[in-house]
């Protein structure tokens, strides 16, 4: 009997859960081996990225493919769990032509070895760069959506310990059976009665597990305790629940250093940095003013950065606060309007099913007849029926409109189809948006405010907010009277 090694793989628990799981791929290649008549003689099962070049498991799967001669067959589930780089292709390849092994595919029962020609060669080519950019798409947008996430005031990571991650909303949420615990760990180290290591001992004893020296160290110093966050090298204020003051981390701080604290402003003007001046661009900072006879008041104004100009007048906070409330309350949907909105969501979305599948359905259409053709241009090249000069300019037009057409494939059936519940959850938002931000605190409100706008533009004492989508759609949609006539 013929011996094979089966080598499976999965990059992420979004896979485990796609039909790609470690298992699934197991099991459709035993049966895959069992019809061929082969006996595998070892097997992997491997989760890691495809796209790097030190992959050590799959290294190990060629080093023992190259030592062991009786090993003729290698089976993989499809060509990305195989690889996504150009580097590990030409590896295979040299396995292929230099070690006479021969590669299987078991879910498509697709084989590539040293008799395939080069048309075969040519799709798996093809199959492998796809499968690169799809990997590099994905990881460019990862990075830009969770920036944007982080921008947005949602920390876009695993909750730290005195918190957890809500599976259901998304969201950070407080750990109530740690939470208290991390509050009392600053405030005893706040005493200056507590080492380090002596707090270890402390927390320990009061519950806290796997609470070593460097670990209490990161707490005290992770500024998430108190509602911000750091993302990229950058301070951001996040929409999660405080478990302590700033003033209390501050003095953590002064004690963990050893330094004098800085004397910081007390009062905080939350909408710092949200507003730009529409004269200059500048940034509109707050600022507390005490009149002669005791009376404090809190203004915005310019910074003035490139010099005093015209508008050189000073807001009052609450003015500024009113047209803040007058925007956010501008965004928020009446509840039967959102409600029909979401009801015509829901009927775009079917549509837009019904068209990706004819899409779909076209685009394989015309791939299938494309491939017959090469076919046939083979079979004229074979009958002597076609000249080289123009058996070669059609064999590389069909080439090349194959590869874009199994590309368009590739995005047509990866595009997420189910952008329903995304917009639904948008419209529930916004109708309870206003209420929110009337009750919310002035951190809170600030993030309320950069979650609807990228930013706002002070002139003449208005305040022009660059709306996000969706809310940009429905600041303009509730000015117009054909809403409600649904």
């Amino acid at each position: 009997m013929n011996k094979a090694i089966l080598y499976t793989r999965v990059s992420s628990k979004a896979q485990e859960q796609d039909g790609y799981s470690l298992d699934a791929q197991e099991k459709l290649g035993y049966e895959y081996a069992l019809k061929k008549g082969f006996a595998i003689c070892k097997s992997w099962k491997v989760s890691e990225s495809a796209w790097k070049q030190d992959r050590e498991a799959f290294s190990e799967m060629l080093e023992y493919a190259k030592r062991n001669e009786k090993v003729k067959h290698i089976i993989f589930d499809v060509t990305d769990r195989m690889t996504r780089n150009d580097y590990d292709k030409i590896r295979i390849y040299t396995l292929i032509r230099e070690y006479n092994k021969t590669i299987h595919f078991s879910r498509n029962n697709k084989i590539i070895d040293k008799a395939s020609g080069s048309d075969d060669e040519f799709m798996l080519d093809i199959e492998v760069a796809v499968a690169k950019k799809m990997s590099n798409d994905i990881s460019k947008k990862t990075s830009m959506g969770l920036l944007e996430k982080a921008e947005q005031g949602f920390y876009p990571s695993f909750a730290p310990i005195g918190y957890i991650n809500n599976k259901v909303t998304k969201l950070i949420d407080l750990d109530h059976e740690t939470a208290h615990l991390i509050r009392q760990c600053f405030e005893l180290y706040a005493t200056g009665n507590y080492s380090l290591e002596s707090l270890r001992h402390e927390m320990r004893h009061r519950g806290l597990e796997s609470s070593s020296k460097s670990k209490i160290a990161h707490v005290l110093h992770n500024p998430f305790y108190y509602g911000g966050f750091i993302w990229l090298g950058k301070l951001y204020m996040g929409s999660h629940k405080p478990i302590i003051s700033k003033e209390l981390f501050d003095k953590v701080q002064q004690l963990l250093t050893g330094k004098p604290l800085i004397h910081k402003q007390k009062h905080l003007f939350h909408f710092n940095n949200l507003i730009t001046c529409g004269e200059c661009g500048c940034k509109v900072i707050g600022e507390r003013k005490t009149k002669t006879s005791g009376k404090v008041y809190d203004y915005y104004h310019c910074t003035f950065s490139k010099g005093r100009h015209g508008s050189n007048k000073y807001y009052k906070n609450s003015y500024i606060e009113k047209q803040f409330e007058n925007i956010v309350e501008s965004v928020t949907l009446p509840e039967d309007m959102a409600d029909w909105i979401a009801q015509g969501i829901k009927e775009i979305s079917k549509d837009r099913f019904r068209v990706q599948e004819v899409k779909i359905k076209r685009l394989k259409g015309e791939l299938a007849l494309l491939n017959a053709r090469l076919s046939k241009l083979y079979d004229m090249k074979l009958d002597g029926e076609i000249e080289d000069g123009m058996f070669k300019s059609k064999e590389a037009e069909f080439k090349s409109t194959i590869a874009e057409l199994t590309i368009a494939v590739s995005y047509a059936e990866k595009e997420n189809r189910d952008y329903f519940e995304t917009g639904r959850q948008t419209l529930e938002l916004s109708k309870r948006l206003h209420k929110q931000y009337v009750r919310a605190d002035g951190i809170n409100k600030a993030i309320i405010l950069r979650f609807i706008a990228s930013n706002y533009t002070l002139n003449d004492a208005s305040l022009s907010p660059a709306m996000r989508k969706p809310f940009s759609i429905f600041a303009k949609g509730l000015s117009r009277t054909i809403w409600l006539l649904g």
